[in-house]
């Protein structure tokens, strides 16, 4: 049979037949499944009646690849040497400017220079003047060497009042406190707190009460708070002296005690009399003071006798219930 070179040759179709439906019917409506509605932005909006959620998985945005740019920037910025020198130097002036305002703060109150100078020390000044506060009774020259406008420093001066001695005295005080309560089996935090409170505040109140018996008394001296508080200070010394004894030897409590109280008075009156009460009318300083002679001299003899004998009775106040019984 002849084929008709006219008509083309049918192309085989591949893939799945489609049902045979009426051609007014879509085919999707046999797909397996409920029919997928079309999307509707105003209809699937959260605040329509129509919204539902949307099934699967929320879409999170990658953070991580954020962070890391960011960290690498912040490495290669720290990387670069003229960055990272500008930045030191820019951490370097803001540190010196607070250091700048602080020292104006502080100056307002308290001159820092001032009290530098009373802890300007020395191992070999240190233990110089421990020895002279437990044996005073040896030592000749009491006068204290000035320059022309203060006194010498403490490391080159043994006479010279520190307050470096005092307050490492005072810490020293609290521990044997601690330990002393803890060998009689009394220790607690809190026995501690009121041990170190009780020692502060009659500390502060002694000074206040020497400082306010100059005041009353009218007496004119080159003494300021802090050589008070160094001088009066000086007692914990001895109070160490006198609790650690009771350790070796309970019995031996009150002799020590005796002897340091002694020691302390004798260093304080010694110390303190080239200041307050000279041997002539003229001061420390070489200043004429009618407040020398006559009743200026009783009443500087009764302040100095004044101060010299509180030191036994706090030292006794401040060690009777830490002593080894």
């Amino acid at each position: 049979m002849q084929q008709d070179p006219g008509s083309s040759m049918p192309y085989p179709q591949y893939g799945y037949p489609q049902p045979n439906v009426p051609p007014h019917q879509d085919p999707a409506m046999y797909m397996a499944g409920p029919q997928a509605p079309m999307y509707n932005p105003v209809a699937q909006a959260p605040g329509s009646p129509n919204y539902y959620p949307q099934q699967g998985m929320p879409f999170v945005p990658m953070s991580g690849s954020n962070e890391q740019t960011n960290f690498g920037m912040t490495t290669q910025f720290l990387q670069n040497p003229v960055m990272a020198n500008m930045a030191m130097q820019y951490g370097q002036s803001l540190v010196g400017q607070g250091k700048e305002v602080l020292d104006r703060e502080l100056n307002k109150y308290v001159s820092t220079s001032r009290i530098k100078y009373y802890f300007s020390v020395d191992t070999a000044y240190v233990a110089k003047k421990l020895a002279l506060l437990v044996f005073p009774f040896t030592h000749r020259d009491w006068s204290v060497k000035y320059n022309p406008d203060e006194p010498v420093q403490p490391r080159y001066e043994l006479n010279a009042p520190d307050l470096y001695i005092p307050a490492m005295a005072f810490v020293t005080y609290l521990l044997i406190g601690g330990v002393s309560l803890g060998i009689q089996n009394r220790f607690s935090p809190e026995g501690l707190g009121i041990q170190a409170s009780t020692a502060l505040v009659w500390a502060v109140l002694e000074v206040l009460v020497i400082w306010v018996t100059l005041y009353v008394m009218n007496i004119q001296t080159k003494l300021t708070s802090f050589d008070i508080l160094a001088f009066s200070s000086y007692k914990y010394v001895g109070m160490i002296v006198a609790v650690v004894v009771s350790f070796l030897m309970p019995s031996a409590y009150h002799i020590a005690l005796i002897y340091v109280s002694v020691a302390t008075m004798f260093f304080l009156i010694r110390s303190l009399k080239v200041q307050i009460l000279p041997e002539s009318s003229h001061d420390t300083y070489g200043e004429n003071n009618a407040s020398f002679g006559g009743e200026g001299s009783k009443r500087r003899t009764y302040l100095l006798l004044f101060m010299g004998g509180l030191q036994p009775l706090m030292m006794w106040w401040l060690t009777r219930q830490l002593a080894r019984p």
